[in-house]
């Protein structure tokens, strides 16, 4: 495997990786400490709990608003 096939390939798992500690984040136990008063996902809270960046953790979190009332 070439270095450029190896970053692409580090750079895929990455995402995965960021999409499932989101993911498990908002679907865990412990959800309902990520939520706002208004019933929005508090992203910065997200944010410090996963270690990733707010931009990343809100282009995951698009179109879920509404997931944790479904649980």
């Amino acid at each position: 495997m070439t270095r450029k096939e190896r970053s692409i390939q580090n750079s895929i798992d990455r995402e995965k990786r960021a999409k499932k500690l989101v993911l498990d984040t908002i679907t865990g136990l412990y959800f309902q400490e990520f939520k706002k008063p208004s019933g929005r996902w508090n992203i910065k809270l997200i944010a410090d709990h996963t270690g990733l960046h707010r931009d990343t953790v809100s282009k995951h979190l698009k179109g879920k608003q509404g997931m944790a009332n479904e649980i």
